[in-house]
């Protein structure tokens, strides 16, 4: 697994082996969100029930904490086994949100994981430190994708 970060606009990319085919990767990523999520990176973990992707672009992508939705981005590109995008505002505001873009990529036997998290400008760059989580989210995406 890998993590890079350099400047305050630079994008934070982050990848990791799964094994697991694209499709199966990608279906874990946006059918499971809230299975692989953290709930400590939520505004309540002790309230969090999950959270839901609607698969379309356009679609909500919304945690759920106390049988309330809370949006947390749009639906950009919707690619299955390929490519999964949105807009991101958790932490962030909301009228300056970032972009998660991740990519499915087959690759020994499994499938290389990229996430993508750009977007980063002026209006929203500040926050850029407290992002430093997707390594750890990715792990726990890839152990929810071997347990099926």
């Amino acid at each position: 697994m890998e993590l890079q970060q350099n400047r305050v606009t630079d994008a934070i990319v982050c990848t990791h082996q799964v094994d697991v085919d694209p499709v199966h990767a990608f279906e874990v990523f946006t059918e499971r969100f809230g299975d692989w999520w953290d709930p400590r990176l939520t505004s309540d973990p002790s309230t969090y029930e999950g959270a839901d992707v609607e698969e379309v672009e356009g679609g909500v992508v919304a945690l759920h904490h106390d049988g309330e939705d809370y949006p947390i981005g749009e639906v950009l590109e919707w690619e299955i086994g390929e490519r999964f995008a949105m807009t991101f505002h958790l932490a962030l505001p909301r009228d300056h949100p970032t972009e998660l873009v991740v990519d499915f990529e087959p690759s020994d036997g499994g499938t290389l994981v990229t996430l993508t998290h750009g977007g980063w400008e002026q209006d929203n760059a500040a926050q850029r430190h407290k992002f430093t989580e997707w390594p750890s989210l990715l792990a726990r995406f890839a152990a929810t994708a071997l347990q099926d």
